[in-house]
């Protein structure tokens, strides 16, 4: 993961419920890592039926993704964020 020259990390990645932030942190890194841009990630778990929503803000704006229950694969996520981040500039 990349860091800024103050040491801060570029990449931050937080949310309710540790266990699915853990699963969802590694996708997630490898879609953001190297982007050169700080970004702040929530993942917040949405209701009983296994949704989840992933909230990535960086500078330029804020971009909310919605994953279904089936779609937590992790190269899915990754390639999700990657294009919902190219085609929003971000």
């Amino acid at each position: 993961m990349g860091h800024r020259a103050d040491g801060r990390e570029l990449v931050h990645v937080g949310g309710d419920g540790t266990a699915l932030v853990d699963r969802m942190r590694g996708p997630l890194l490898k879609a953001l890592s190297g982007r050169g841009a700080f970004y702040a990630v929530r993942v917040n778990a949405l209701g009983p039926g296994g949704a989840v929503l992933v909230s990535i803000t960086a500078s330029k704006g804020r971009i909310p993704l919605l994953f279904g229950p089936g779609e937590l694969k992790a190269a899915h996520i990754s390639q999700v964020v990657r294009a919902a981040l190219d085609g929003a500039a971000l």
